[in-house]
């Protein structure tokens, strides 16, 4: 299924731009879920979506400026406030009112975690879900990216639950071919979705831990957990013998073809003994090789699980598709095989 065929994806928060971006007022254009809008923010306050074209002559409001609390037109120079009603029309005559109509519609837009969110339908929650570790102290927080990728937006969130590739798209990093197996492991129930403590010993992963020796080998316990239908979080826990890390992922569906990939990571370590630099310079190298995959993916994502083969080790991934089934309007004529209880899914084994 496409992105635009999923009518609840309108519902959730999505990351559109770096807080930062917004630090001289805008305004920006945005894309979402294949339509245009526009993002800017008043002097002094929060961020403010709107519809991106004038309602008078349909100038594109992006062309035009932010003044003091009011966007305005580049075209006849209208002004609207935040709430999207219009303040000043200059060619008014004195003492005539405002057009009822000269009204902006306007969206929820927040900031959290260094980016602005917004919501285009009607919000299925008060925000973006919460990230544990950016709001627990002795953690460094950063915005690693939001860049434009020429994937759907399923299909990276369906990687970043994924246990079985990275023995073959990571090999230039930590995968090993020789070893593709994914040790057993079992979903938890949480408010949001889901979550999965899996075992792993890699190799090539100790720059994220400030171990220049990339051939050094760690025990760890990567814990996969989809937050609600399009965030993911992924905790990778050392027991001590090295800092923790954490990455809070998602992607913007711009269009059916296009998203915006975002992640957000959260280190345990000092700078010190987990120097950023090296851990941003590894964590690149990793998510490129996605890129190159991803990239190459079909946009279309079937939701009806009998569409594709499963694996025993594809349990998060099925299970993404299932909560996906809920945002389908009319989704009961989707087929989610074996409903919630995993023991009964038809799979290969593996």
């Amino acid at each position: 299924m496409l992105v635009s065929g999923i009518s609840g994806l309108a519902d959730q928060w999505y990351a559109v731009a770096r807080s930062d971006d917004l630090a001289g007022g805008g305004p920006l254009p945005i894309r979402l879920l294949g339509s245009p809008y526009v993002l800017w923010a008043p002097a002094g306050g929060g961020p403010v979506l709107t519809q991106p074209y004038c309602p008078h002559r349909g100038a594109e409001l992006a062309a035009g400026c932010v003044r003091d609390e009011r966007l305005v037109c580049c075209y006849h120079g209208w002004e609207f406030l935040p709430s999207g009603a219009c303040t000043r029309i200059p060619q008014l005559d004195s003492g005539v009112p405002l057009p009822r109509k000269a009204i902006l519609t306007t969206y929820p837009a927040v900031v959290a975690y260094g980016l602005v969110w917004v919501c285009v339908g009607t919000p299925a929650t008060a925000g973006p879900p919460r990230f544990a570790e950016a709001e627990e102290p002795g953690w460094r927080v950063q915005v690693d990216f939001l860049e434009l990728w020429a994937a759907s937006a399923l299909r990276i969130l369906d990687n970043n639950l994924d246990q079985s590739h990275p023995a073959f798209v990571h090999q230039g990093t930590f995968g090993d071919p020789a070893r593709p197996h994914v040790p057993p492991y079992t979903l938890q129930r949480t408010a949001g979705g889901f979550r999965a403590d899996i075992p792993q010993e890699v190799t090539g992963v100790g720059p994220q831990m400030g171990v220049a020796d990339v051939s050094t080998r760690f025990r760890r316990t990567q814990e996969v957990e989809l937050l609600d239908p399009v965030h993911t979080r992924i905790r990778l826990r050392y027991q001590g013998t090295a800092p923790d890390y954490a990455f809070y992922g998602s992607a913007t569906p711009i269009d059916d073809d296009h998203a915006l990939y975002v992640r957000v990571s959260a280190l345990a370590g000092s700078e010190a003994e987990q120097p950023y630099a090296m851990f941003w310079e590894h964590s690149r190298q990793i998510t490129r090789e996605d890129q190159v995959v991803l990239e190459r993916t079909n946009p279309d994502f079937p939701l009806d699980l009998t569409e594709e083969v499963h694996l025993r080790c594809d349990k998060t991934t099925i299970e993404l598709r299932r909560t996906l089934v809920g945002l389908v309007s009319g989704s009961a004529g989707l087929r989610a095989a074996g409903g919630s209880d995993h023991g009964t899914l038809r799979v290969a084994g593996g």
